[in-house]
């Protein structure tokens, strides 16, 4: 119960904070430019200013819905695309699958996800489609060995004995039992969206009009040589810390919550 806390805890946390941002987003005074720039923390602008008078607190918030979303909405898309290619279906298309999914394996995405990063410098959509694209395969075979495993429980041959179609049982059973497996996969998805979108922006890969936690370390990257980096760099790298920490504990408590669901059963 305690794990099961910690892990609602953390995932409410995850939303207060997309949420708060975006609210304090409509809030705040617009993320313009001004004749204020390279200015440190003071009482105007709390976290300074940039190289062309944004402010960098307001830049922050900004940024923290598209950045979160992105690393949420890929995982969401990367873990429907596994669980799709996993499903049991026929002997030729399960063999096919598998065989594409080797393929892919052998690859390295990130070079490909560099390529065409750098060809169409993505926005919004156009990053979570990409990552989706070029990561659905990393889970496919530990989704199948899974779903193979809880295909061969009493419970589903008894349920398709009596009549129950495969997706009834699917509904029921199998996707139920894997939830702390599925939960899991996704929190780890998750992190390293984040990172992977943190790390295109950062090469400066993606579009220049979308603003996120990496672009601002991009942009700071011409001021590591003077005082401005204090105040441009070191926030949005300790705003991703903590959202990959938040990411972590909740992966900690749901393998918490998967181990202790035999002994609650027992």
């Amino acid at each position: 119960m305690r794990a099961l806390a910690q892990g609602r805890g953390t995932l409410a946390a995850l939303v207060a904070l997309v949420a708060g941002s975006w609210l304090a987003g409509h809030l705040l005074p617009p993320y313009a430019t001004s004749r204020d720039s390279l200015l440190p923390p003071g009482p105007g602008h709390w976290l300074g200013t940039n190289d062309i008078g944004q402010d960098v607190l307001t830049g922050l918030i900004v940024a923290t819905p598209p950045t979160v979303g992105i690393a949420l909405a890929t995982a969401a898309l990367s873990m429907a695309l596994s669980t799709l290619a996993a499903l049991p279906t026929g002997r030729l298309a399960s063999a096919a699958v598998l065989r594409l999914v080797d393929i892919l394996l052998v690859i390295p995405s990130i070079l490909i996800l560099l390529l065409l990063a750098a060809l169409i410098q993505p926005g919004l959509l156009g990053i979570v489609l990409l990552l989706a694209l070029t990561t659905w395969h990393d889970d496919v075979r530990v989704l199948r060995s899974l779903l193979l495993r809880e295909t061969t429980r009493e419970n589903v041959q008894h349920a398709r004995a009596m009549g129950a179609g495969r997706a009834w049982c699917l509904h029921q059973h199998i996707l139920p039992a894997l939830a702390p497996a599925l939960m899991g996969l996704y929190v780890q998805n998750v992190r390293q969206a984040a990172m992977r979108t943190a790390g295109l922006a950062f090469l400066g890969l993606t579009d220049p009009r979308l603003t996120t936690w990496g672009s601002m370390m991009q942009d700071a990257l011409n001021y590591l040589y003077s005082d401005a980096w204090t105040w441009l760099l070191l926030p949005p790298v300790l705003c991703l810390s903590g959202f990959l920490w938040l990411v972590l504990r909740a992966g900690r408590a749901l393998e918490r919550r998967a181990m202790a669901l035999p002994n609650e059963a027992a």
